[in-house]
C-alpha cells in the first residue's frame, strides 16, 4: 500500500487554509505534516485541527515555513504574494514540490516561481476549480471560432474582502482570449470604462471587477456579435471547488519531474 503523501499548508488559518486542513485530514492518501501562517498571526502555536474545527491533529501552526515543510513532500500555498516567493525559494532548496494558488503575483514573483521550477515540480494556478479550467478551454475555442465580429467582455465578481482586482482568473482569461485572437493582452485590454471613451474598437477586450458581500467567485465571458450574444459563465458556490482542486494537484504532482505546470496539466486538458 502506498504511503500517504505528507502535506504542508501555507495560510492554514485562513478560510481556504482551514478547508484544506479539513480535506487533507479526510483524505486517506494524504497526511498533514505542517501548517504555516503569517508571522504576526494570532493563531501561531495553536493546533491546525482546532482552528479548522476538527479537533486535535497534532500539527501546530507556525510562522517558520522552513521547519514546517521539512517532513513534507508537497506544500499547498494560499498565503500572499510575498509569502509565496519566500516559500517557493525555500522549497526549491529543500526539494519539496509546490502547489501555488496565490493570485496577484507580479513579474518578479513569477520569475522566482519559474526559477524554483528548475529544481522542483510546481503547479501554479490562479484558480484550481475543475469548471473554471474547462471554461478556459471553451472560451478560447469560442474566441477562435466566432472571430472578430464578436466582441469580448470579461466580468468577474468576488466578496468584498478580496484584495486584488481584477481576479487572477479574469487575467488568465484575458491572456487566453487575446492569444486566441492573436492580440497582445497588454495592448488590447481595457479595465473598466468611464467618461466618453468613444466607439468600441473591434479588438478591445473589456475586463470588469465587482466586489461585494459574500460572493465566492463568478466569472463570465461575453461574446457580443451580430444579432446575438453568447455567454460562458462559471459560478463557484463554495470554496470546495478550489480546495478540492488543490488536493487533486497535491496527489498528481507526486513523482513529477521539475517543471512549471498549470492546473490544466493536472486535469489532462
Amino acid at each position: 500500500m502506498t504511503r500517504p503523501a505528507a502535506v504542508c499548508i501555507c495560510g492554514a488559518a485562513g478560510r481556504m487554509g482551514q478547508r484544506l486542513v479539513q480535506l487533507v485530514g479526510e483524505n486517506p492518501e494524504l497526511t498533514l505534516a505542517g501548517a504555516v501562517d503569517r508571522r504576526d498571526s494570532p493563531y501561531l502555536g495553536l493546533d491546525a485541527g482546532h482552528i479548522a474545527g476538527m479537533g486535535t491533529l497534532g500539527v501546530i501552526v507556525t510562522g517558520d515555513f522552513a521547519s514546517a515543510v521539512e517532513k513534507s513532500g508537497v506544500y499547498l500555498d494560499f498565503s500572499s504574494p510575498e509569502g509565496a516567493v519566500e516559500h517557493v525559494r525555500v522549497a526549491a532548496r529543500q526539494g519539496v514540490a509546490a502547489v501555488i494558488g496565490v493570485t496577484a503575483l507580479d513579474e518578479k514573483a513569477q520569475a522566482a516561481v519559474r526559477e524554483a521550477a528548475a529544481s522542483i515540480p510546481v503547479v501554479l494556478a490562479p484558480n484550481m476549480s475543475f469548471g473554471v479550467n474547462l471554461m478556459y478551454r471553451l472560451a478560447a475555442e469560442a474566441a477562435e471560432t466566432l472571430g472578430r465580429d464578436y466582441e469580448i467582455e470579461i466580468l468577474e465578481a468576488h466578496h468584498s474582502r478580496k484584495r486584488d482586482a481584477p481576479s487572477g482568473t479574469a487575467l488568465a482569461l484575458l491572456d487566453l482570449l487575446a492569444q486566441a485572437r492573436g492580440l497582445d493582452p497588454s495592448a488590447c485590454a481595457v479595465f473598466g470604462r468611464s467618461g466618453t471613451p468613444g466607439p468600441r474598437p473591434k479588438d478591445e477586450i473589456g475586463v470588469h471587477a465587482v466586489r461585494g458581500g459574500e460572493i465566492v467567485g463568478t466569472h463570465s465571458v461575453m461574446f457580443a456579435g451580430p444579432g446575438e450574444v453568447l455567454e460562458i459563465t462559471h459560478r463557484a458556490q463554495s470554496r470546495d471547488s478550489l480546495a478540492g482542486g488543490a488536493v487533486r494537484a497535491a496527489l498528481w504532482i507526486r513523482g513529477k519531474p521539475p517543471g512549471l505546470y498549470s492546473f490544466r496539466d493536472v486535469l489532462g486538458l
